[in-house]
């Protein structure tokens, strides 16, 4: 069975993000996670929030970076979200936006031997064991958490190129795509990560297959384009879309629109994404265009699709709540017959 979660960007006020928490599970929501873009809202003081606010949805901070934390202080906060919920916690690592990682004095380097030895660390750490781990990057000597989680934290890896897709199915329980990959690149990188699960052994149809898909819905199919071109836009900054500009054959000036996001002007960046680039990156139009969009993404084997809503309701707005409707519907849906699982 399928399923769904709702994905939140930090950038709203928190009491509208975590009003909204509420009213995604009261709708279906499986799963609420929190990114971590620097600069905004904080995701692990957000998912403890979602976590005392709700009472079933599992929540995911994303994606924590081995390059701004400590395996340490990373171990303990998910114990105690975990404690707070037990059995909804889990956490998605990813390296980071380089540019953003750059602004913060941060750098990316060896990411591949920093998720590994982060990976790692956390696993030791909540094992309970006192034990000593000497990595290239990080060190563990005798390190001992004070309690532990009474159930796994499943980890997710946000990877998106080809050796970290890999790695992702060698090591994590499961991946998380980005936003803004078409159907055929998702395909691709599911199969990079089953490739590295069976290369370690491991049995891909085990692995947990997460993408976020941006969406809007609307019966004025302009109108959701519009709410979308920002959101596409902050996603081009990140240089590891480029494989998927490519092979969508879309013309985009990603250099002048990471130069704009740098300046923190969205608006001038959101005007440099056509409007097909939207239309073939993200999922807008009536409940029936989305459902078909997101039919696509389950085909090529995503288990749980993460929306990332675009809108301006407030949930002191007056707007009507949340409620199940035919996206929803299809973000629950079994795939179909002729599925690659």
């Amino acid at each position: 069975m399928s399923t769904f979660g709702v994905s939140f960007d930090g950038f709203a006020p928190f009491a509208d993000t975590l009003g909204l928490a509420r009213r995604a599970e009261e709708a279906g929501a499986r799963s609420l996670w929190m990114a971590e873009h620097l600069g905004y809202r904080q995701s692990l003081v957000s998912c403890t929030a979602f976590a005392l606010e709700t009472a079933h949805a599992t929540v995911v901070p994303t994606a924590i970076s081995p390059y701004l934390w400590s395996p340490v202080t990373v171990a303990m906060a998910l114990a105690t979200i975990a404690e707070a919920a037990p059995g909804r916690a889990a956490l998605a690592l990813g390296s980071g936006n380089p540019m953003f990682l750059a602004e913060a004095g941060a750098k990316l380097e060896r990411p591949l031997v920093a998720m590994r030895e982060f990976i790692a660390c956390l696993r030791q750490l909540w094992s309970g064991e006192a034990g000593a781990y000497e990595g290239e990057m990080f060190r563990l000597d005798g390190m001992r958490m004070a309690f532990c989680p009474s159930q796994p934290i499943p980890l997710y890896l946000a990877a998106m190129g080809p050796r970290m897709l890999r790695l992702a199915g060698e090591l994590a329980d499961g991946v998380v795509l980005s936003a803004g990959l078409t159907a055929e690149y998702a395909a691709e990188s599911l199969a990079m990560a089953e490739a590295g699960a069976r290369a370690a052994g491991r049995d891909p149809a085990a692995l947990r297959r997460a993408a976020y898909l941006y969406v809007a819905v609307d019966a004025n199919r302009a109108a959701a384009l519009e709410r979308l071109r920002p959101k596409v836009a902050f996603m081009m900054r990140n240089d590891f879309v480029a494989p998927s500009v490519a092979g969508s054959g879309i013309a985009i000036d990603r250099d002048a629109v990471k130069r704009a996001i740098a300046r923190r002007n969205i608006k001038v960046a959101a005007e440099l994404i056509p409007d097909e680039a939207v239309a073939r990156f993200a999922v807008c139009g009536t409940p029936e265009d989305c459902e078909q969009r997101i039919a696509e993404y389950r085909t090529v084997g995503i288990d749980e699709v993460v929306l990332l809503i675009a809108g301006d309701a407030r949930p002191d707005s007056g707007a009507q709540p949340i409620t199940p409707c035919p996206l929803l519907t299809a973000a629950r849906r079994p795939r179909q017959l002729g599925s690659t699982r």
